[in-house]
């Protein structure tokens, strides 16, 4: 275990690596009309910029959490950052849609690369009683990115154009990468070198993505072939991983992984949390302007409250997951935002600015005490040999979770110019964040689990 002082300083690195590889999606969100017009494209093409990242980061983070695991965290962090700035630059000369888009998405792969990797060197840094907070303060730093990217975003697309906003992030990157060399702790020596089980990462990249593309793509071209033969294919896939990881020597999801009940329970919950949040985050501003008639900068505005009030939270979920645990906070924080939700459906039904406007803020409050609370019930659930692989099927379960919720609450009000179908949106997206408190009542906190049983150095439990 590091010192307190060498711990607030890996603490700061990682952090800093988060925000240097996030703050850029929610500028591209707002950008979109500006970039197809300098890059002579449509903007339904140029929004692949963002729907193309967030299928890569689902396939990849669990292959790039389990190879941190195995190759070491520290290794890992410094890779993704310095593809992350490299290919930033890569996207400031983008001279077409396609080039755009290919650069943004390998940059958004070295960034998947930095979360589970942090997550992974902060929990091993600190112990289990300071994991929830460091969860709260990573958890409020990439929402302070996202707050970073609506604030600064529009003007500064408006003052100096959008390919700007990515040699900033080449910058920022690079000033991170520098200041996290001689801070990040050194990957154990003493680990085993085992295989990467690369037929199980094919067949898991294969599920993720045959579920979040098709699900993705089911929301906006209806029941067409492609979405449709890619749901169909992810049974196969799902069978030919169980079948695949049963026989690996050095399997990319161990069962002792699996077998954890935190493991599986924050898994279902963050997939509907994510559901919930995300499906109601994006439709929100299209209820603002479509139906009450905001303009884009109001409705900027009025949503920067929500990520602010997620960055607010952090203090408070840091000593209320301390004092209570974790599945009492997050139990509580999975209601109140189920009600936050379900009020924004009377806010719809009576086209209420200011009943939406009260609920954004609340609502960002209550997701910031649940988020890290289900982040640090991962870590506890497994030995810290396994965090990188822990953390990111945290991490892509909320993805794909986020790619369900936006694909199907999208096809249900997206173009809608009345109350009605946002109502019955904001009910589901309460609906779908009332499924995760039943699995949070089931956590195990830090204080209740029983200690992580020893293992061998492949990772594997020794025989009894």
């Amino acid at each position: 275990m590091l010192d307190p002082r060498r711990r607030r300083w890996v603490l700061v690195a990682c952090l800093a690596g988060m925000f240097a590889t996030t703050f850029p999606a929610t500028i591209l969100t707002i950008a979109v009309q500006p970039i197809a017009l300098d890059l002579d494209s449509a903007p339904s093409t140029v929004l692949w910029v963002t729907t193309a990242p967030l299928l890569a980061a689902a396939v990849s983070t669990p292959l790039l959490g389990r190879l941190g695991d195995i190759r070491g965290h520290r290794r890992l962090f410094l890779a993704g950052m310095l593809v992350a700035g490299l290919f930033a630059v890569m996207t400031a000369v983008a001279w077409n849609a396609g080039s755009l888009i290919t650069a943004r998405t390998i940059s958004q792969l070295g960034a998947a690369a930095t979360v589970p990797s942090s997550f992974a060197m902060l929990f091993r840094a600190h112990p289990p009683a300071q994991r929830v907070r460091v969860s709260s303060l990573a958890s409020a730093t990439l929402a302070g990115a996202a707050v970073v990217g609506v604030v600064v975003g529009g003007p500064l697309v408006d003052l100096v154009g959008w390919r700007v906003i990515f040699v900033v992030q080449a910058a920022v990157c690079a000033a991170a990468l520098l200041a996290a060399l001689p801070v990040l702790p050194a990957d154990p020596r003493d680990r085993v070198r085992v295989p990467l089980d690369l037929p199980g990462a094919l067949a898991l990249a294969v599920l993720t993505l045959s579920v979040t593309f098709g699900i993705n793509r089911l929301g906006v071209w209806g029941w067409s072939p492609l979405p449709l033969a890619c749901l169909a294919v992810a049974p196969f896939a799902l069978w030919a991983l169980v079948r695949i990881e049963r026989r690996s020597a050095s399997p990319l999801l161990p069962l002792r992984v699996l077998s954890s009940r935190n493991t599986r329970v924050v898994m279902v919950g963050s997939f509907f949390l994510g559901a919930g949040w995300m499906g109601n985050f994006v439709l929100t501003p299209l209820l603002m302007q479509s139906v009450m008639g905001l303009s884009a900068g109001l409705t900027s505005l009025l949503s920067v409250p929500r990520a602010t009030f997620i960055v607010a939270a952090a203090p408070t979920a840091s000593r209320w997951g301390q004092r209570f645990g974790e599945r009492r906070m997050v139990v509580v924080a999975a209601t109140a935002l189920t009600v936050v939700m379900a009020s924004m459906s009377v806010g719809a039904a009576t086209v209420s600015i200011v009943a939406i406007a009260i609920a954004l803020p609340l609502s960002g409050w209550a997701f910031g005490h649940a988020q890290p609370g289900l982040l640090s019930a991962m870590g506890h659930a497994v030995d810290e040999r396994d965090f990188g692989l822990a953390t990111s099927l945290q991490q892509t379960a909320t993805q794909i979770g986020s790619v369900v919720g936006i694909g199907l609450f999208t096809a249900l009000a997206g173009d809608a110019t009345t109350p009605g179908p946002f109502v019955l949106v904001y009910l589901l997206t309460a609906a779908c964040v009332a499924l995760s408190i039943p699995m949070a009542m089931l956590i195990r906190d830090a204080h209740n689990s029983p200690p992580a049983p020893p293992t061998t150095g492949d990772g594997r439990e020794p025989p009894r």
